[in-house]
């Protein structure tokens, strides 16, 4: 229909917020539009499609298929993957009913847009955490809420992972231990806002690092929990040679020991629960930090940060031109209301996987004071799911 076609223009030639804008809105009418069985059906494939994916990045389909200079069949699929020609037959009529694959011809097919995505080893790193991890935490949800009496989840150690794993430990004691499953969950950490705004794309970051005096020893930027230092590593690349200042990254040591190689980068095993070490940077920066804590545990962390800042007019009088320290928090706010389901459905997964949140701007004016620090400006810079950078100064 030319109508498709008009919208189809128009999407491909937006940039990226107003082309999310046009697929929200043709999501939106099209459930609007829905028969009963049509929702019910909806809501059903919304289960099984993951699950069929996951048996194609298992078989090599997508790869497969990326790789191929013409359509293939069933059965070459299945050669080439070691699988049953009509099992394979069955899981690519799925798929192609899904477009995740496209079908030409009669048992014909083809990569979309949809199987390139899935041949890259990250996304499917990606289909392995969410699948493996996350939905046995979400299936269990629904039992374990009942068996609270739907009280809000409030504990890391008993919360719907913990029955869906069948283990005592929290997520993060947890995750090291399963030695496959750590490998997919730091691809999926790379990748999942890959070709995606950054808060570097929004926040005044090369005023903040020039207003610290040249000669100086002081820290620069210490990204807290930033594991294997993709944030850093940006910032250093983002800034011009001439400026000084140490970059650290701080994490736990299995994550620091697989650190990218930068110059002028640091790196150094921290747990985040005891005292800060690195004192008086310029900046702390932490990025989806917050979101995985309920608010005693947010608490603590921040407090670490707020003791090794420095705050105004608190600087040697040597050193009377130095800037007070920052504390960049880049995690999402959350509106109060019509909140979009890239956001909300991150907020559920918290609760099941670390019985944690993602925050409103009321939460977090909330949340902050009880560490002893102020929010002074916030910048947003992924409106859909509400990524900002929440910057905040020590108050005494």
């Amino acid at each position: 229909m030319d109508i498709l076609a008009s919208v189809k223009q128009l999407a491909l030639a937006a940039d990226d917020a107003s082309r999310g804008a046009i697929i929200d809105q043709l999501n939106h009418l099209a459930r609007e539009l829905e028969s009963p069985q049509d929702c019910l059906q909806r809501l059903l494939c919304q289960s099984i499609t993951l699950s069929i994916v996951r048996s194609g990045c298992d078989l090599g389909v997508f790869s497969h298929l990326v790789n191929s200079d013409r359509p293939l069949s069933s059965a070459e699929l299945a050669g080439r993957s070691g699988s049953s020609p009509l099992l394979l037959s069955r899981l690519l009529r799925y798929l192609a009913s899904a477009d995740v694959v496209g079908e030409i011809a009669p048992d014909n097919y083809t990569a979309t847009n949809t199987t390139r995505i899935l041949a890259s080893p990250d996304s499917q790193s990606t289909v392995y955490h969410l699948f493996d991890v996350v939905v046995p935490c979400v299936v269990a949800m629904p039992e374990f809420l009942k068996d609270h009496g739907f009280a809000d989840v409030s504990s890391a150690a008993d919360c719907a992972f913990n029955r869906a794993h069948r283990t005592e430990q929290s997520f993060f004691e947890w995750l090291p231990t399963q030695v496959e499953q750590f490998a997919h969950f730091n691809r999926f950490m790379r990748v999942q806002r890959e070709g995606m705004a950054t808060w570097l794309d929004v926040y005044p970051f090369l005023e903040a690092a020039t207003a610290v005096a040249t000669g100086q020893q002081r820290v620069l930027f210490v990204d807290v929990g930033g594991g294997v230092g993709h944030q850093a590593v940006a910032l250093r690349r983002a800034l011009p040679a001439d400026v000084e200042g140490r970059i650290v990254v701080q994490d736990q040591a299995p994550l620091i020991a697989q650190a990218l190689p930068c110059k002028g980068v640091e790196q150094t095993a921290h747990d985040f629960f005891t005292p800060q070490p690195v004192v008086g940077a310029r900046i702390y920066y932490m990025r989806s930090i917050m979101h995985d804590w309920d608010d005693d545990d947010a608490v603590r962390i921040l407090g670490h940060l707020r003791d090794a800042m420095v705050g105004e007019g608190k600087v040697e009088p040597d050193e009377e031109n130095e800037p007070p320290s920052l504390l960049l928090i880049d995690d999402v706010v959350l509106p109060e209301s019509a909140t979009h389901w890239h956001a909300a459905q991150m907020d559920v997964i918290m609760m099941a996987v670390l019985a944690a949140r993602e925050r409103t701007m009321a939460q977090w004016e909330a949340l902050l004071p009880r560490a002893g620090l102020q929010i002074r400006r916030v910048f947003r810079y992924i409106e859909r799911s509400g990524h900002s950078v929440i910057e905040c100064v020590r108050v005494d």
